[in-house]
């Protein structure tokens, strides 16, 4: 054998290595991804249980809630200021599934489950009240968005 041929052997070797190596690594990212997803998933899940949970945890904290959101100017203004809390709290929830979707990390029915439950929030005289006076603590791109569907749900 010359050495021509054994290069020509060794250069068909190396390649078919790395078209193997190339196929072992898509599968590992696809495998990679779905864990993502899932684990995503999973966190949301766990997150909109504790956002619930702590809307429910005591009957004050749920009048509080339920009260800010539906009638705020009922609300002494030291239960406003708790409402005000406690609503932030609930919100940080729908910014985080923002920031997710934004990533690509939210599969489209979480996404849609949750523009559906903020686009009822918003319609909530509460939600104005609040987003008035606090807006500017979001960042800007959530805050462009939460104004971009009040003007839709406004102009409807």
């Amino acid at each position: 054998m010359n050495w021509d041929a054994i290069g020509a052997s060794a250069e068909l070797v190396g390649a078919l290595a790395t078209v193997a190596t190339l196929a072992y690594l898509a599968l590992q990212i696809r495998q990679n991804t779905k864990v993502v997803q899932l684990s995503t998933a999973t966190a949301r899940a766990e997150q909109r249980t504790q956002q619930s949970a702590f809307v429910s945890q005591t009957p004050e904290i749920n009048r509080i809630f339920w009260a800010g959101l539906d009638e705020p100017e009922s609300l002494s203004q030291a239960d406003y200021r708790y409402f005000e809390s406690i609503f932030s709290t609930y919100l940080n929830a729908f910014v985080a599934s923002f920031d997710l979707n934004r990533e690509n990390a939210l599969s489209p029915v979480e996404w849609e489950g949750q523009m559906a439950a903020i686009r009822w929030t918003i319609t909530k005289p509460g939600f104005r009240r609040y987003w008035a006076t606090w807006r500017s603590q979001y960042a800007k791109d959530f805050a462009a968005f939460v104004d971009g569907l009040v003007s839709k749900l406004e102009s409807a």
